[in-house]
Order: structure tokens, then C-alpha cells, then sequence
């Protein structure tokens, strides 16, 4: 999910605490952050990318990132990948306005920096500025908001970063890959399993179906989350899909593949045809 645009001299380091969010006004923030006017300041890039830097400098020696590090390897050794070929990133959210993308963008670098892996991310929000920013790091934006549904075009290992996005995103994911070509994918996101404890069973069946189906063949590694700003990297783990595990799925289950639809009282990300609409209107004025 997008986060919302907080400037460094606003974030503030405070214990962890849930909170319940109406979806609507999930959404209806998303949108007036698609539609508001950009920041009068002049663009610099090298400011920019020297504040990235040091976001990355700051994770290499943290705590987080040797446990990112250690959960990486671990999962590569269950499912048996040597490299990966792609990363595929959803949610960063204005990284040139906020502080926790910058950040989460310095371990998405830090990450293709170590497996040498080409990059392609996308947020509805992205501004221009941006785009920009993550050309210059070798990082290419998708066009088109696909609202995660993005399929794997071959048998090839690909790790999906996902930091702090909607479950539904994920669920989307989830179903544009259901079947053992999941063996392929390695996901960064909030934990599925605190995704069902955390919600109801019902609320679970009409808006994450498919990470409730996947979930006991599931392996989930957690990330440590020391990290001095926790509210960064809170609730992340990394999800495999072994086919040991993949194997014992009925194919009842694996027939199951009707596309999410998701009501708009309990939605969670900026849909295509609403990002759509304001992109149209921005145009009109």
C-alpha cells in the first residue's frame, strides 16, 4: 500500500501500535494524493539520490538487513534458486517526498545490488519526479496499473518486494500466478499468516482468498525487525512455496481460479479504473 508523505523532520520514532483504518478512507487519501499538486520546490535529482545512498548505508550495518539477508538465503536453499532473474516491486509510494519509501527503497537496492537482478516497480502515485529517481538507480517503471496482478512470463525465479502493501494486492499476485509455477515465487510482504489471525474469517474470504487457500503449504520466514525507525519494515516476511508443499494441493483447489473481485467498502489500493479517472482529470485541467 502507498504510504502516505511524511517529510524526515516529521517522522518520529514511536512504539508500534494497530491501528483500524476505514478502507474508503484508505482510498479516498490515495486518490487526493494522486491528485494533489507537486512540491514547488525544484527538483534535485543528485539531492535525492544522495539521500538514497544514505538510507543504504545506514541498513547495510543494521540488524534488519543481516536478517533479510540470513531469510534470503535460507528460502533459496528450500526452493532451490541459484539467482534471481527479476524483482518486481509494488507500493514504494512517493520515494522522493517520504521518508519510509526512501528507505524501503534503500533495501529494495541494497537487494538488487547483491543478485545483480534487473528491477521493474510501480505505485500509482509515482509522481514523475519518481520515475526519474528510479531510472537513474536502473530501476524501470511499469506502465499501466495492473493492481499486482503481474504473471510470471517464464519459469524463472522472481522476487516480488511488496513492502506494506494491501492484502488484496497481494491476493492479486496470488492469482495471476496460482499453480506450481509458484515454486518461482519469492514474496516480501506482511505476513500471511498475521494477515489471517489479524482479520475475520469472512472479511479473510472476500478479500484474501487466495492467500487463505495457499496458506498451509506456505513456508514463511519472518524478518527481525530491529530497526530504529520500526515502523519501516514492521510485519514484513518472506514467502515460499516449496514444491514439496506445492504437491499435496488438491487439484480442486488449483482448478479454484476465479479473479478477485473486491467490494468497494473494504478496498484497500487505488484500482485501475479509479487511477484511471484521476489521471483523466488531471489531464482535463
Amino acid at each position: 500500500m502507498s504510504k502516505t508523505n511524511l517529510n524526515a523532520e516529521e517522522f518520529r520514532v514511536v512504539s508500534y501500535k494497530k491501528s483500524k483504518i476505514k478502507r474508503t478512507v484508505v482510498v479516498d487519501t490515495l486518490i487526493a494524493t494522486i491528485n494533489e499538486p507537486l512540491s514547488s520546490v525544484t527538483f534535485n535529482l543528485e539531492n535525492y539520490l544522495r539521500r538514497i545512498e544514505a538510507a543504504k548505508q545506514e541498513l547495510i550495518p543494521s540488524d534488519l538487513y543481516s536478517s533479510v539477508l540470513a531469510s534470503l538465503r535460507e528460502s533459496f536453499q528450500i526452493i532451490n534458486i541459484i539467482k534471481i532473474k527479476e524483482i518486481v516491486c509494488f507500493g514504494l509510494g512517493r520515494i522522493g517526498e517520504c521518508m519510509i519509501a526512501r528507505y524501503q527503497l534503500a533495501l529494495l537496492l541494497l537487494i538488487k545490488d547483491l543478485y545483480n537482478a534487473k528491477v521493474v516497480a510501480y505505485d500509482p502515485i509515482f509522481t514523475d519526479n519518481d520515475s526519474e529517481i528510479l531510472k537513474s538507480l536502473g530501476i524501470s517503471v511499469l506502465h499501466g496499473n495492473i493492481e499486482g496482478k503481474y504473471k510470471l512470463s517464464e519459469k524463472s525465479a522472481t522476487l516480488f518486494y511488496l513492502p506494506h502493501c494491501p492484502k488484496q494486492l497481494t491476493n492479486n499476485l496470488l492469482w495471476a500466478n496460482w499453480g506450481m509455477v509458484l515454486n518461482y515465487c519469492v514474496i516480501i510482504s506482511n505476513s500471511f499468516t498475521n494477515v489471517i489471525e489479524s482479520n475475520s474469517k469472512r472479511h479473510i474470504e472476500k478479500n484474501a482468498d487466495y492467500i487463505l487457500n495457499i496458506s498451509p503449504f506456505v513456508t514463511e520466514l519472518p524478518i527481525i525487525n530491529s530497526f530504529k525507525y520500526y515502523d519501516i519494515f514492521n510485519d514484513l516476511a518472506i514467502h515460499i512455496f516449496a514444491l514439496e508443499n506445492l504437491s499435496l494441493i488438491s487439484q480442486d483447489l488449483w482448478q479454484y481460479h476465479i479473479e478477485p473481485v473486491y467490494t468497494d467498502e473494504d478496498l484497500e489500493f487505488v484500482k485501475n479504473k479509479v487511477h484511471s479517472a484521476c489521471i483523466i482529470s488531471n489531464s482535463n485541467e
